[in-house]
């Protein structure tokens, strides 16, 4: 589920697509730039390429016929929860099917919470599952990093952030866990940034998870991308909603390097060779939020790759060097769905 700074965003974001709401209506989907890969889907989230060029897809879902109240950061929630929740797997020749199914899905009102991110690595699927962002369920399972074998999908695995989380609080800001991204170092060493406790953790076997660094300002990290030198990249949602509050950072060893400000929303980032892409959710302007964009990140600022996407989240570069990007994340009317698509670089 999206930290609690996003379901402000939602409320904050309602009056104004809700003048984009009839073509979305009437056509389907929204205008998109580029080409659609797979639609009609229940909030996709993180999206990522196997070493057989199979294309992940984590689909949030669409909740269930269990219904319930939900206490939240905004108040009392109601909620249809159930086992939507899916990872498909598109294969190159766009043939999409299930590849695991009947994960917990929590529909709220214009939001859905459950499986977050798919990220194969080696022989492994790692499924990062966050839950606690608008009211605990009470789910052991909420907020874990899951390794399965890529083959048998049997759980290798389960890294839960709740109880470092409750034992620690490194940012100070009291209980709060959304795991949001993973990256590997050459050692094999996993990191973790954690939107809701706005830290970075580090995991392995041995030494369990190990606080990196946290942020008391409350700028939501979402992502993480790390380089062949070993160097890391960190994006944030932003402290507050306001135009220019999302970041990205650069961090060399335990040294700040450089930083990237002056973006929107950023929900997802790429490093592929030198050229670093963000995913700005939504784009604050002066008439107020709008739909969000794909960018590239320099020194310089931000250049546009794909503007007018309605809730992107997910970026992944793919074997035929097009960027694969999910939309949609968010249903801003009922039975608004999202999906995937492809632009051709």
């Amino acid at each position: 589920m999206f930290p609690k700074q996003l379901l402000k965003l939602v409320l904050v974001l309602i009056p104004v697509l809700v003048t984009l709401l009839p073509a979305v209506a009437q056509e389907g989907l929204p205008p998109l730039p580029g080409e659609l890969i797979l639609g009609d889907l229940g909030a996709p989230r993180g999206l990522a390429f196997d070493a057989n060029g199979n294309l992940l897809v984590a689909v949030a879902g669409t909740g269930g016929e269990s219904s319930f109240t939900m206490s939240g950061p905004e108040g009392e929630n109601a909620v249809n929860a159930g086992l939507s929740g899916r990872i498909i797997s598109i294969a190159p020749d766009g043939t999409a099917s299930d590849r695991i199914v009947g994960l917990p899905s929590y529909a709220f009102p214009m939001e859905t919470g459950g499986v977050y991110r798919i990220i194969p690595n080696g022989d492994s699927l790692w499924l990062l599952f966050s839950g606690n962002g608008s009211g605990n369920t009470g789910a052991y399972w909420a907020d874990s990093v899951v390794e399965y074998d890529a083959e048998t999908l049997v759980v290798k695995n389960v890294i839960n952030l709740n109880g470092f989380e409750a034992a620690n609080d490194p940012d100070g800001n009291g209980y709060d866990t959304n795991v949001a991204d993973i990256a590997w170092d050459e050692d094999g060493t996993l990191y973790i940034v954690d939107a809701g406790g706005n830290d970075l953790l580090s995991w392995t076997a041995e030494s369990g998870l190990q606080l990196v660094h946290a942020w008391p300002d409350n700028p939501v990290p979402t992502s993480i991308e790390i380089a062949e030198n070993g160097d890391m990249y960190i994006g944030f949602l932003g402290t507050g909603m306001v135009p220019g509050a999302a970041r990205i950072e650069h961090w060399s060893g335990s040294e700040l390097v450089e930083t990237f400000s002056g973006l929107s929303t950023v929900s997802d980032i790429l490093l592929d060779g030198d050229t670093l892409y963000a995913v700005q959710l939504v784009i604050f302007t002066d008439a107020g939020p709008g739909p969000g964009s794909v960018v590239t990140i320099t020194a310089d600022g931000a250049a546009p790759v794909a503007e007018g996407l309605i809730a992107p989240f997910g970026i992944a570069r793919g074997p035929d060097d097009a960027l694969y990007v999910t939309f949609g994340t968010i249903a801003f009317a009922p039975g608004m769905t999202g999906g995937v698509v492809r632009l051709d670089m």
